[in-house]
């Protein structure tokens, strides 16, 4: 009996731990709370053509390119699994423009969204931010003219 419940209970205290440490970082687009590149949250994103590339992608946020130097993070509702290994984005969206609550899917395939297992996930946008690539650059440069101008 006391075999069963001490590795039992060391479980239970891994899996809490675990979940302490998951539920203490910040998710979303708090993640790039101190972040120069995150900008203010928009309310749609309107494409001329289609996705252009996507970039930065982790369980609940993707940065989509929508045009020359038009980069958006999208928040996503909940954990987008297949996000971390994605290949291929699709916009699932009634029109030309992207808005919260419509969704994107994301599949392991580079050639079509068909990834040959269960198909492509899809995963809601919670939230949609303006975000600068070059934002950082422009920082590291604006505090390296202060540090030479300096007396």
């Amino acid at each position: 009996m006391i075999k069963l419940i001490a590795p039992t209970l060391a479980a239970i205290g891994l899996i809490s731990a675990f979940a302490t440490t998951q539920s203490d970082r910040p998710r979303g687009a708090s993640k790039f709370a101190e972040d120069p590149r995150l900008g203010e949250k928009v309310d749609e994103i309107c494409f001329k053509r289609e996705i252009d590339g996507f970039t930065h992608t982790d369980r609940d946020t993707v940065v989509v390119s929508a045009g020359v130097s038009e980069d958006y993070l999208l928040e996503l509702r909940g954990p987008c699994t297949n996000l971390r290994h994605v290949s291929s984005i699709a916009i699932d969206a009634p029109l030309s423009c992207v808005t919260r609550l419509d969704s994107i899917f994301v599949s392991t395939s580079s050639f079509s969204l068909n990834d040959g297992r269960s198909g492509p996930q899809r995963c809601t946008i919670n939230e949609i931010y303006a975000w600068n690539e070059n934002a950082e650059d422009e920082t590291e440069e604006s505090e390296s003219e202060e540090e030479t101008t300096a007396p």
